[in-house]
């Protein structure tokens, strides 16, 4: 064990990274650009410098053994301190660089905030793209750690992020609500209107429905749900028919009364929505997501 560190090298650590998110050698050797045997003698070294399997064979993957699950967390660290350190040692040139941005979002996110995103890169990173992905229950920690993910758009309050991240408040937009243009509907809503109609509630994730559910609740009141929809896709032609409302962000309404037939009304108390940014700690002197969450923030404050 003395010349431990003498037997490992850094190409060593990036296999056993890789194969510990895939857990399968060809998928492995694809992403590292490598054939599958420089992979399986690589991992024959590893497991000789460690004195263990690592990796056993079952039917349908490669299970690490305890002792590669106590080295998993350290070596991805590792790798993304050094990789983080590289990144640092050169500047970010926004209007050279074809770097890709990833992020999860809530669909409100996506629908009213992802369009406006993307003609920002246009036209001050051209050859950058973005890459969104939905927003689920997950606390992110990992898929952030690994790189998978540059930053995750969340919810505050809702809990569903790890307390390890490093998340700041983005915006908040107020909730609103949707009607059938027509519907007769005053332009402010007390709670009590809001209940005497069936609702649409929108959204897989859910949390801004939640918040509107706690908010009644706290009155003594709750909504019909007559109908759950996992996105906004369909909540158009839903309202359009004149029997349901909808509760939801401001900036959802807004492009909808736009090119729909349908109204937006204020709800007589303020009842916010606050989206949060979270990014793993390892990244957060990265040069490019430093540049990047400068113009999520200018999109932020547009929003205020």
């Amino acid at each position: 064990m003395d010349n431990l560190y003498q037997r490992l090298d850094l190409n060593l650590l990036r296999v056993f990274d890789v194969l510990m998110h895939h857990r399968n050698v060809t998928r492995t050797a694809e992403q590292l650009s490598l054939s599958q045997s420089t992979v399986s003698h690589a991992l024959a070294r590893l497991r000789q410098a460690l004195d263990d399997p690592l990796f056993v064979m079952t039917r349908k993957e490669m299970r690490p053994t305890q002792r590669a699950r106590a080295l998993a967390a350290p070596v991805r660290q590792a790798l993304a301190l050094l990789e983080q350190g590289v990144r640092q040692s050169a500047m970010f040139d926004p209007a050279a660089s074809s770097r890709t941005f990833r992020l999860a979002v809530p669909s409100s996110i996506e629908h009213g905030v992802v369009p406006q995103l993307v003609e920002l890169l246009h036209h001050r990173a051209p050859g950058c793209r973005l890459a969104i992905s939905e927003l689920v229950h997950s606390d992110y920690e990992d898929s952030l750690a690994r790189g998978e993910l540059d930053l995750v758009v969340g919810f505050a309050g809702a809990g569903h992020l790890s307390a390890r991240l490093l998340s700041q408040a983005w915006f908040d937009n107020p909730m609103v609500c949707l009607s059938a243009r027509g519907s007769g509907l005053a332009a402010v809503l007390t709670p009590a209107e809001l209940v005497a109609w069936s609702h649409v509630s929108t959204s897989t994730w859910g949390h801004n429905q939640t918040l509107v559910e706690q908010w009644l609740k706290e009155k003594g009141l709750a909504r019909h749900i007559a109908v759950w929809v996992p996105s906004f896709e369909a909540l158009p032609k839903l309202l359009a028919t004149g029997r349901y409302l909808a509760v939801v962000p401001e900036l959802i309404a807004r492009d909808f009364c736009h090119y729909y037939p349908l109204q937006s009304h204020a709800l007589d108390e303020p009842l916010y929505s606050t989206y949060v940014l979270a990014q793993h700690p390892l990244t957060e002197f990265d040069p490019a997501l430093i540049w990047f969450r400068q113009l999520l923030g200018e999109v932020g404050e547009g929003r205020r």
